[in-house]
């Protein structure tokens, strides 16, 4: 299932440390382009949830989009793309008007927003299509300080961003705003 979280148990006292091995995943695109569309129960209860008011035109949209694809990776990268060429990439906004959905207001009406519209449009779309897909959210790389030797993280560098479950490989991260 998710890792939500790490918790050590007992806590850690201060001076105390621990070691942590994660296996990161590299799958290729063929890999993710064979991965199979059974997905586990858990996956398809929470990750294919869509709102029951979305507006029928997402859907619509996410097959035109889509129309010329034959697996989910493939898909993703066809919205991916339509997102980052479709869309423009801006700060600060308007409100959104009001008793409308905002993410669907960006994706057919406005066409500007901020990586949080990109990626939740991006979830959205691909839901609709029957590919599991979630709403991460961290930090971009920063500026990384030549003379440091590392990078320099800021809240400004807050970001988020789609993830798509593969079966065999787990969560893969898609980048489909422009300005990253």
């Amino acid at each position: 299932r998710d890792v939500g979280y790490i918790r050590t148990v007992p806590p850690l006292q201060l001076g105390e440390s621990y070691e942590v091995r994660a296996w990161l995943n590299a799958p290729t695109q063929k890999i993710l382009r064979d991965a199979s569309t059974i997905y586990p129960a858990w996956i398809q209860s929470r990750y294919l949830a869509l709102p029951a008011d979305l507006d029928p035109r997402v859907a619509v949209l996410a097959r035109q989009i889509t129309v010329d694809t034959s697996t989910s990776f493939d898909a993703t990268l066809a919205i991916t793309q339509y997102l980052r060429e479709k869309m423009t990439y801006k700060k600060e906004i308007e409100n959104p008007p009001k008793g409308i959905d905002p993410v669907v207001w960006f994706l057919l009406d406005y066409k500007t927003g901020y990586c949080n519209y990109y990626a939740s449009a991006e979830v959205l779309l691909l839901r609709s299509l029957g590919i599991p897909a979630r709403l991460a959210v961290g930090y971009a790389e920063g500026k990384y300080l030549i003379d440091k030797g590392y990078y320099e993280v800021r809240g400004e560098d807050s970001h988020a961003w789609p993830e798509v479950y593969f079966t065999g490989w787990g969560w893969v991260p898609f980048e489909p705003t422009v300005s990253q």
